[in-house]
């Protein structure tokens, strides 16, 4: 239910909600910012008609330009594509962020697999948000030695 704040206000729009989560995540117009995937173009293009000026396509493998302080999955990703883009695609810099979509799967056992692959891999989760069948993960990854030691 709604808070009493929120009734009869018109539902946020997608790009207003991306810009909330941006912000949040304290991704701003200077930031470095990577997309990436199969649904990176129409991504790439609203982050330049929105005035992000440092922003540009990642193919996969490891980016050897500019730290990234933001690397966005528009895509939705299930677990193996997910491993496969932690595995071998770019990487934001330590304290960077990774916005990426995945199939709602739910908790296994208590454990959501989503979650675990992305704290093993070194990232701790701050936003889950859930819609239609669907969860977007914002996750910022942890200095190196914080999940090595965690391993």
């Amino acid at each position: 239910m709604p808070k009493s704040s929120e009734v009869g206000r018109p539902s946020a729009s997608l790009s207003d909600t991306l810009s909330e989560i941006l912000q949040h995540a304290g991704v701003g117009k200077l930031s470095t910012i990577r997309v990436t995937g199969s649904a990176g173009l129409a991504s790439l293009l609203w982050f330049c008609r929105h005035g992000y000026e440092h922003v540009g396509y990642s193919r996969g493998g490891p980016d050897a330009a500019d730290p990234i302080d933001l690397l966005f999955v528009p895509q939705t990703c299930d677990l193996g594509a997910l491993d496969a883009i932690l595995t071998r695609g770019p990487h934001p810099a330590e304290g960077g962020v990774l916005i990426v979509q995945t199939p709602d799967v739910g908790a296994l056992g208590g454990v959501d697999p989503i979650h675990d692959l992305l704290e093993r891999r070194g990232y701790r989760i701050e936003r889950c948000l859930h819609g239609r069948h669907r969860e977007l993960h914002v996750a910022r990854r942890r200095p190196r030695a914080a999940y090595r030691a965690a391993a």
